[in-house]
């Protein structure tokens, strides 16, 4: 072996070992799925919320699975809101802050969207324009029992979240809990752009 060549392997082996991770690296999302799993059915069965939204794909009279449902608390409403919801294919104006469980380095929650800046400033904070349809099938079916005014914390099983399938930042089989305050909210007509 020459010199040239012993040279190449000992940088090679340096970048590999340089580039390798570290043993004790902590997993930032341990055990995800069955955490996930637990803690959902967990707040579900503990009835520790001010009511259920089942999937708006699924009829009234169908039985329905816990993960069929969302969980609701109720922060604020506008006591003088008029009663109209949105529907399925309606466009919402909201404020939300959308976050996970609590991990290995987020302990309140990775923060992974939010319509505003910190801290909430109603005055100055502009709302989100966004298609019912167009958001995961649990914050859709939340959004249709909506009135303008409300502001809801709403939990969302992975079933009705991204499921089994990473979505950027955001683990598979992640519990997604928004909290939301519905501004307005309009029916797209034919040959509206936005």
């Amino acid at each position: 072996m020459n010199i040239k060549h012993c040279i190449f392997v000992g940088i090679t082996l340096l970048a590999f070992t340089a580039c390798s991770e570290r043993d004790d690296t902590p997993e930032e999302f341990p055990d995800w799925k069955n955490k996930n799993e637990q803690f959902f059915e967990t707040a579900y069965l503990a009835n520790d919320y001010d009511f259920t939204v089942k999937k708006y794909s699924l009829a009234d009279d169908v039985a329905a699975a816990h993960t069929d449902y969302v969980l609701v608390d109720v922060l604020g409403m506008d006591e003088e809101a008029d009663m109209e919801t949105p529907y399925q294919n309606d466009t919402v104006l909201i404020h939300y802050v959308g976050y996970l469980l609590p991990s290995t380095t987020y302990t309140t929650g990775f923060e992974f969207d939010k319509s505003y800046i910190d801290p909430f400033d109603y005055d100055t904070a502009v709302p989100s324009k966004l298609a019912v349809n167009g958001v995961v099938l649990g914050l859709g079916s939340a959004l249709q029992k909506m009135h303008r005014g409300d502001h809801w914390r709403v939990t969302v099983p992975y079933q009705l979240g991204y499921g089994t399938v990473e979505n950027g930042d955001i683990p598979a089989y992640s519990t997604l809990i928004f909290e939301i305050r519905l501004e307005d909210f309009w029916t797209k007509k034919k040959g509206d752009r936005n």
